[in-house]
């Protein structure tokens, strides 16, 4: 079996999101231990997914819910403008199916926008795959399959939006595995610089060797204490304090 092209036919996408049919699901719980780099690729998008979920949500304001529990309170008080009366107040069921079907027709149309943007992206990320070495070394899927070790998902940043890496921290070595999925190709001017975010701070961890592609970059002295992480581009040999406004990457433990 060529398991880059099983990867690439979205069968990843359609397990992590519980959409494959009962006998696909029991294909690829197969595969998955028999191919590290599915076992990879199936790791990779749940922390997209999860990452998209938390940038994404959105919640009622403190305002919105006041209003709506107000709103309910006053459906169960009766009128009292009247002495000696008690009209109690009629609900209004056809405006309120009304706004139920206003509300249903919303939530479907952002479905699928969500799910026609999804589409995009991930059209996107497998045409970069294929751009890819068809295979890792072993060693590499090692370190990816360790339970000891952190992933940090890298997304790109502002109109670098496309740019994507993945990195795999030891915190018992303070070493970091550095994988890129798509980023370009630095120039003999600028370096491509990786910062740990330690107390709101930036700790320089060193120049990212972007050259190296299809495996594994490995770089060391990560603070123990990061809980973030960006890649900045800066002039040839890094700098001190990171320019913010050239952020390619970030990501969060």
């Amino acid at each position: 079996m060529n398991i880059r092209e099983y990867i690439a036919s979205g069968i990843v996408e359609l397990y992590v999101m519980g959409l494959c049919t009962v006998d696909e699901k029991r294909e690829v719980e197969k595969l998955r231990r028999e191919y590290p780099e599915l076992e990879a690729a199936i790791r990779e998008y749940e922390l997209e997914l999860e990452h998209k979920l938390q940038q994404e949500a959105k919640w009622p304001s403190p305002e919105t819910d006041k209003k709506i529990l107000a709103s309910l309170d006053a459906l169960g008080k009766t009128d009292t403008n009247q002495p000696g009366q008690a009209v109690v107040k009629k609900m209004n069921w056809l405006k309120l199916l009304a706004a139920a079907a206003v509300l249903l027709l919303i939530a479907s149309v952002y479905f699928l926008y969500s799910l026609n943007r999804e589409n995009k992206s991930l059209k996107q990320q497998l045409s970069e795959m294929k751009k890819q070495p068809q295979t890792l070394p072993a060693s590499d899927y090692k370190i990816m399959l360790d339970p000891r070790i952190t992933p940090v998902a890298m997304y790109g940043v502002g109109i670098h939006s496309i740019c994507r890496c993945t990195m795999f921290w030891d915190k018992k070595t303070g070493k970091m595995y550095v994988i890129i999925h798509h980023l370009p190709q630095s120039s003999a001017q600028q370096d491509y610089q990786l910062w740990a975010m330690v107390n709101n701070q930036p700790v320089s961890v060193g120049i990212l060797q972007d050259e190296i592609r299809g495996r594994f970059i490995e770089m060391s002295n990560v603070p123990a204490d990061a809980n973030a992480f960006i890649v900045t581009l800066e002039k040839t040999g890094g700098s001190n304090q990171p320019t913010l406004e050239e952020t390619y990457l970030s990501g969060k433990i």
